[in-house]
């Protein structure tokens, strides 16, 4: 099979497949997944063709039998064979819409796993990258809802090949007549579509321009509503500036629409005068066989039908061939989703065994940079931490604590050198299995609505060690609030979902997620900021308690508040992405160098007399 084509041009990098390709992936996955959608459709085309097709007989065998003076019960016996059908056929393409757009829905279920799947389980630098978020936001909307694009190729395919067979049906009965007829009505039918392709050529120009209001338009009406940004809203008096951005926004949208009305008032009057002309032609002729005698009256009434279903059919045809490309763009987006390329070992892998005793971590010449980014975020790091060893990264913001931190658990590979992990590269393990020798809190954080002790053992109820949720709880220094719930640990989280759910303080969801964090005790605890909502004092009491219990564990502790850190066996402090000073707390205030530094400005701010410092000093 040919390998797909890439395009370097392409803003999104997408894997072009064609039109074809896309539609046998879909009818593909339809008939692992639910054949008997196939088997709905299918049945839909039939009904839709014959409809039209019997409504165009119908006429003609009347007034042919009324010319032949046939009986009056052999009229009426037709005309109720013919009307019933009819209204049978007819009463069956409404069932099979209805109950085709509710089977879709079971689809719709199944691409949306795959999305959510590969989201879940992709390469953690892959959600870093811009490109692949686009890419996952699009994969969402292409099937997301019963007019989803992966959701209305059944109706495209089912109204093009609708048209197709009655076109052929038709197409059939006019060469009886003249083949000219039909060169005649796919010549006109042809400039429609054509000038139709303008306005999609002018909406795809200009889509940028529509997306961009709407865009704006919607970021002020979802924060109008969001309780985080209510009381700036109101302390800056921002209504008003953003009412002035909202209604510029959507002066801007209406004027799109109205150039865009303007040009589909050209297109349709050009569409009607074709349209008046190749139905007066064709009327004209069939005029001109009627009275030459070479037709009846009962076949120029079925042949006059035919002409208008034929055009009908036609421009069915280019319709849907326009709605399928538009389609194929989504799938292409879908699909490179879906293929977007993992770096990552999992299957064939090395398995680490995962038990109490952490190994030793090295960083061996280690580099890292960002995509897009002119400078390494981390240049040239050597770092060896032994088994049990309790280190603390501190540094001022963007010095790269953060990334370090994701280098040593695996979540991002080093642009250049080695990161290590009981003398092997991480590369080599299986990714899946080595994060399960890792606990870590980290700034961005994600929590469940679900209850209090599911959130700390990342499990069901059913699975839960309620004694071990409490022991982590009262070590973060929750356990005084859960225990007053009515609930305990079995209390709601959030309000998202629960009308009773309980909401907690920035410093209490920190408290929760390092008691989730000590839950899983993984050989390794990795601490990215965990206590930036806590006050210092609270913050060294909780670092201090968790340094008794955790003495066999090997920890990183990542703070800008050198003071809660000084316990740590080893401090590192980064600068401009290398380690610039080391050693442990006592070490590094008799070097009187940056460490010493800092942390002189941060203590003399709690001190009682601060003067009295800046005068000693």
């Amino acid at each position: 099979m040919k390998k797909p084509n890439k395009s370097s041009h392409d803003e999104l990098n997408l894997t072009k497949y064609s039109v074809i390709r896309n539609i046998i992936y879909c009818l593909n996955n339809t008939a692992k997944c639910h054949f008997l959608l196939l088997c709905w459709c299918v049945l839909k085309i039939l009904v839709g063709t014959l409809i039209p097709i019997l409504t165009t007989i119908l006429p003609k065998t009347v007034i042919e039998m009324v010319t032949a003076k046939q009986s009056l019960y052999e009229l009426i016996v037709a005309i109720l064979v013919f009307m019933g059908s009819l209204a049978i056929l007819s009463g069956a393409d409404i069932f099979l819409t209805k109950f085709i757009y509710h089977q879709k829905f079971r689809m719709n279920t199944f691409y949306l796993k795959r999305v959510a799947l590969k989201g879940l389980t992709t390469d953690y630098i892959n959600q870093e990258n811009g490109l692949f978020r686009k890419l996952q936001t699009e994969s969402f909307m292409c099937c997301n809802g019963n007019y989803s694009p992966l959701s209305n190729i059944y109706e495209t395919l089912i109204k093009f090949c609708t048209s197709l067979l009655g076109l052929s049906v038709f197409g059939a009965m006019l060469v009886q007549v003249h083949w000219g007829i039909i060169v005649f009505l796919i010549t006109t039918t042809t400039i429609s579509y054509y000038l139709n392709r303008k306005i999609i050529a002018w909406t795809a120009a200009n889509n940028k321009e529509r997306i961009g209001y709407q865009q704006r338009i919607s970021y002020i009406n979802n924060i109008s509503g969001d309780i985080r940004s209510a009381k700036d809203i109101r302390l800056y008096k921002m209504a008003v500036w953003f009412s002035d951005i909202y209604n510029n926004n959507m002066k801007g949208i209406a004027g799109w629409y109205k150039r865009l009305t303007h040009k589909l008032f050209g297109v349709a009057a050009y569409d009607s005068g074709l349209a008046l002309l190749r139905e007066s032609i064709a009327y004209l002729y069939l005029l001109y066989l009627i009275w030459n005698g070479q037709i009846t009256v009962a076949e120029f009434v079925m042949y006059l039908s035919v002409v208008t279903g034929f055009s009908a059919w036609l421009g069915n045809i280019f319709s849907q061939l326009s709605s399928l490309n538009q389609i194929n763009l989504k799938i292409n987006y879908f699909r490179s989703y879906l293929e977007y390329p993992e770096t990552f070992n999992r299957s064939n892998g090395l398995i680490s065994p995962v038990n109490d005793c952490p190994k030793v971590i090295e960083l061996k010449n280690v580099s890292y940079r960002y995509e897009g980014a002119e400078h390494d975020t981390l240049q040239n790091i050597n770092l060896k931490i032994i088994p049990g060893e309790h280190i603390a990264v501190v540094g001022l913001n963007g010095a790269g604590k953060t990334t370090l931190v994701k280098l040593i658990c695996g979540l991002i590979d080093p642009t250049e050198g080695q990161v290590l992990y009981d003398g092997v590269d991480v590369r080599k393990y299986n990714r899946v299995e080595f994060y399960r020798l890792f606990s870590a809190v980290f700034q961005q954080f994600s929590i469940l609505p679900v209850t209090i002790a599911e959130i700390v053992a990342e499990t069901v109820l059913e699975n839960t060690d309620e004694d071990r949720v409490k022991r982590c709880l009262t070590v973060a220094g929750l356990w005084e609030k859960i225990e007053q719930l009515p609930n305990s640990v079995n209390s709601q989280f959030g309000k998202t979902i629960y009308d009773d759910g309980i909401e907690f303080s920035g410093g209490e969801i920190q408290k929760l997620l390092l008691a989730r964090a000590m839950y899983k005790s993984a050989p390794v605890m990795l601490l990215d900021e965990p206590t930036a909502a806590l006050d210092p004092i609270a913050e060294s009491m909780l670092y201090e308690n968790y340094n008794q219990i955790s003495s066999q564990k090997t920890t990183v502790f990542v703070s800008h508040r050198l003071a809660s850190t000084s316990f740590c066996d080893r401090i590192l402090l980064i600068e401009n992405g290398r380690i610039c000073e080391e050693g442990n707390h006592n070490e590094l205030l008799k070097q009187n160098g940056k460490y010493s530094m800092l942390f002189e400005m941060q203590a003399k701010y709690y001190r009682e007399n601060p003067e009295e410092t800046e005068v000693a000093e």
